[in-house]
């Protein structure tokens, strides 16, 4: 039976059994979001793009890679390890650290006998590649009390974000603090949370179809007009001509 014979029949099987394969885009914003060490955007990603779904093995929404359910969930867990590897790396993790990490979870996995374990020990790995993003975003220099302050950002951005609400949770008082991340990041606190949620809300842009409205009000800017003024300062374009230029730009 030739390629194309064999491709014919298992597209054909795959809408028989209603097996899909997730969007491109909503894929890569959740790969993307775990090399950036953006738990907040990881979990997101999850509720808004059904992958807690994929961790219900009734689901169909993989391809099947085997006849084997464990041995297929097995091959997708290897190609996961290995993209999140590689964008890791180009995130700034070090080499032997990010393809470390994914040929020890695919040891890890290949010893598994059931589809549950593959999901769980998927999550672990997500999380872990997620923490380690997190941790090396911080530059070594910063005290801790920065370094917990930028942690707490980064899981919180999209909530209203204030200076008294990291120090409250910091147990720390808005002025120390203020003075404290100013002086070791060089820019206030209220400018790295701007900053840091526009870098989201490309993100967003670029691997969803998640409208300007709804990420504006996402990430708790006042209104649209302000999220699109602020947004082309630090971008330098507008949120639409971003996404009309990236959105469909995944592999460029």
């Amino acid at each position: 039976m030739s390629i194309n014979k064999d491709l014919n029949v298992s597209i054909f099987k795959n809408r028989e059994e209603n097996i899909k394969h997730p969007e491109l885009d909503h894929e890569f914003g959740f790969y993307r979001a775990i090399a950036t060490g953006n738990k907040a955007m990881v979990d997101e990603y999850k509720k808004l793009f059904g992958q807690r779904k994929n961790f219900d093995e009734n689901e169909n929404l993989q391809g099947m890679l085997s006849q084997d359910p464990v041995q297929s969930q097995k091959y997708h867990f290897a190609i996961l390890a290995s993209l999140i590897a590689r964008l890791c790396l180009e995130e700034g993790l070090d080499r032997e650290v990010a393809y470390g990490m994914s040929d020890l979870y695919i040891q890890k996995v290949d010893v598994l006998t059931t589809v549950a374990q593959v999901f769980e020990l998927r999550e672990k790995m997500v999380n872990d590649y997620t923490s380690t993003m997190q941790n090396i975003k911080k530059n070594q220099s910063y005290s801790r009390q920065t370094s917990k302050a930028i942690d707490f950002i980064s899981n919180h951005l999209n909530t209203r974000l204030t200076l008294s609400d990291i120090a409250e949770a910091l147990e720390v008082t808005p002025s120390y603090l203020s003075k404290l991340f100013t002086k070791e990041t060089g820019e206030s606190i209220s400018a790295y949370i701007k900053k840091e949620k526009l870098k989201a809300a490309a993100n967003m842009l670029q691997y969803s179809d998640i409208s300007i409205t709804e990420i504006s009000e996402y990430y708790h800017f006042s209104s649209q007009s302000h999220f699109t003024a602020s947004f082309t300062e630090y971008h330098g374009t507008t949120p639409k001509k971003y996404r009309d230029k990236n959105n469909k730009k995944i592999f460029s």
